[in-house]
């Protein structure tokens, strides 16, 4: 579009970016909004005048256990109403790519709805699906209090210690969200989707008293017009298995009861409480919700999620794609040529540790130029998948 430009947020254009973002999504105050420090953005002019923002925040992200990436994930996207459908979207997206390429491996945003234009926007713009999710409902739950105290922020500040270690306990050989680290929760819960969508938080822990086993942190939305009495979890964990988990969505479930509401909770294929929350009565639909991600930094990517980089020393590894080519790795013994050849979401998968590669190459999914059996074994041990579990504690 002629005479549109899009550069970088910075703080002093933060009134611009809330005139976008608050003229569509629940309003922030010019002191919310810079309380968070990680707030980037793309923002788009025609002349002087602002007519798009994409606020982009920046996190440390888990591809795989103890490999962390740093991202951003977009989010509150909009544009001037009179601008809509001109290009404008795509335009903050491209320009935010060349302007995070020193510093931000991959740009995600947590999506839904498959046929939708908004989707659809994402896919043109060069994003693909890294893991599906679902919103488990419980729509008659019952339980009983026994064993179990109910709180809510100052105890989730009391109980930081222990919250972190049911966390690793149950999520330490996980990925898929950001690194926790003690004080975590507590942190989260006073961020922006709070803000703009208040809750009344709650906090299950058992035992009573003493060294905390497991926990469950909660919200019924207050105030808006998402205020249906649901409790919608949004953390949980065990650091002594499933029978004290077992025992909070017990407590869940009769606090639920007695509000006479219903309780859900976001899951997803390798989240290690499925077949207990489906056994209490969790009932899963088609799935609706995903996380999306573009790459845009791959060499840096693959050396920050290697397991091994000694795997692939006497290699130099090329990537083909139908929109790119690039060098992925040389090894400093690199002594062979291969070429892994792909379409950009089974390659972005890849390099975030979700596809298993092996078994790709295996089925035709990828192929590899120059390729032998003993690379595709290396290849898949150097990049071998990684369970991916999504807390709703980590949305903004």
């Amino acid at each position: 579009m002629e005479g549109l430009r899009v550069i970088e947020y910075q703080p002093e254009l933060a009134e611009d970016a809330l005139r976008i973002r608050n003229a569509i999504f629940p309003p922030l105050t010019l002191e919310q909004w810079l309380e968070t420090t990680t707030m980037t953005g793309a923002l788009a002019y025609l002349g002087d005048e602002v007519v798009g923002c994409i606020p982009m925040d920046q996190r440390d992200f888990l591809a795989a256990p103890g490999k962390p990436i740093r991202v951003i994930f977009e989010n509150a996207v909009g544009t001037r109403e009179d601008m809509r459908s001109r290009g404008v979207g795509s335009a903050m997206i491209e320009a935010a790519r060349e302007f995070l390429s020193d510093r931000i491996d991959v740009m995600m945003v947590y999506r839904g709805a498959e046929r939708s234009d908004g989707y659809r926007f994402y896919v043109k713009s060069g994003h693909y699906d890294m893991i599906y999710l679902r919103r488990g409902m419980w729509e008659s739950p019952s339980g009983t209090r026994e064993g179990v105290a109910l709180g809510s922020l100052a105890e989730i500040a009391a109980d930081a210690a222990g919250i972190h270690e049911a966390f690793v306990g149950s999520f330490g050989n996980i990925a898929g969200f950001p690194p926790r680290y003690p004080g975590y929760q507590y942190k989260k819960l006073g961020g922006h989707i709070y803000q703009v969508l208040p809750q009344e938080t709650l906090y299950w822990r058992t035992p009573v008293s003493g060294p905390l086993e497991a926990y469950c942190i909660g919200g019924v939305r207050t105030g808006t017009a998402h205020s249906d009495g649901t409790i919608t979890i949004q953390e949980m964990a065990s650091r002594s298995g499933g029978e004290a988990m077992q025992r909070v969505l017990s407590a869940v479930g009769a606090e639920a009861a007695a509000r006479q509401g219903s309780v859900a909770r976001v899951t997803s294929q390798d989240d290690p409480f499925r077949s207990l929350m489906r056994k209490m009565g969790f009932v899963e639909p088609v799935r609706h919700t995903m996380i999306m991600a573009q790459v845009i930094r791959p060499q840096a990517l693959f050396e920050k999620v290697c397991t091994d980089l000694s795997l692939v020393a006497d290699l130099k590894i090329k990537v083909w794609t139908p929109t790119r080519d690039y060098v992925l790795y040389e090894g400093p013994e690199a002594q062979t040529e291969i070429t892994v050849e792909g379409k950009d979401a089974e390659i972005y998968r890849m390099l975030g540790r979700r596809l298993d590669v092996q078994s790709a190459i295996e089925h035709d999914v990828i192929s590899v130029q120059n390729g032998s059996v003993d690379i595709a074994q290396r290849l898949g041990s150097a990049l071998s998948f990684a369970p991916w579990v999504y807390h709703h504690l980590d949305y903004i």
